[in-house]
């Protein structure tokens, strides 16, 4: 009998089965933070406090959580628009979904705006993956943060975010990567995860020196291969 499975075409088993493995990670995750983001954003159009802004997020921090690949995430608010705090950085973390102490949150004496996972959807008013860098503020980990811009009326009100370890996103695709050959970079020419041994996490790279360059759908990522 003549088998007629068809063949893999080029997007199963090459860099496309990269770029589509990147994005059933990561847009499940920002898919989740839009619609959390979108359920809090009401909270603003009256004065509002720390303690309320705790209150309604956690719950949407722990359904984040949820998903096992994510080890941490929250709100962040925009400086200035609480009554009783100048700052206020709304997470929870770790198997035991404990939100962070004041005394780590980078809240009080540091203005957290000027961070990339902040800054960069505030300018871009769209989402963005930071990483990976090394979380010295809570984990002391090798970290993605997922982050996305909470507006309403054209108002900067914070922004919702998940982390997610690197070496969680190595262990779910770097078999598909192995297999295409491939390695993941961030914009800014960072290695994510590779095929290759010697390139690691967070090491630059030329993308001049891959002859595929294939960019993510809404992430800051491209296969290169």
């Amino acid at each position: 009998m003549t088998d007629r499975t068809p063949a893999p075409t080029p997007a199963a088993t090459g860099p496309g089965a990269c770029v589509e493995a990147v994005e059933a990670l990561f847009h499940p995750l920002l898919h989740s933070l839009r619609e959390s983001g979108d359920a809090l954003a009401p909270l603003f159009d009256d004065d509002v406090s720390a303690a309320q802004v705790l209150e309604a997020v956690r719950p949407h921090a722990l359904e984040v959580l949820a998903d096992a690949h994510t080890v941490g995430a929250g709100f962040v608010v925009s400086p200035g628009l609480l009554t009783d705090e100048e700052y206020l950085l709304a997470w929870w973390q770790g198997d035991d979904q404990g939100r962070i102490p004041d005394s780590i949150a980078l809240v009080q004496s540091t203005d957290y705006s000027r961070q990339e996972w902040f800054r960069t959807p505030q300018r871009t008013h769209t989402s963005h993956v930071t990483g990976p860098y090394i979380d010295y503020v809570c984990t002391d980990e090798f970290m993605l943060t997922t982050t996305i811009p909470v507006e309403r009326d054209g108002r900067m009100l914070g922004v919702m975010g998940a982390d997610v370890l690197a070496e969680t996103v190595e262990r779910t695709l770097l078999d598909t990567f192995r297999a295409a050959h491939a390695t993941l970079v961030n914009d800014h020419d960072r290695v994510v995860l590779s095929s290759q041994v010697h390139l690691f996490a967070g090491e630059p790279v030329d993308r001049d020196a891959f002859a595929t360059h294939v960019p993510c759908e809404g992430l800051p990522f491209t296969v290169l291969a």
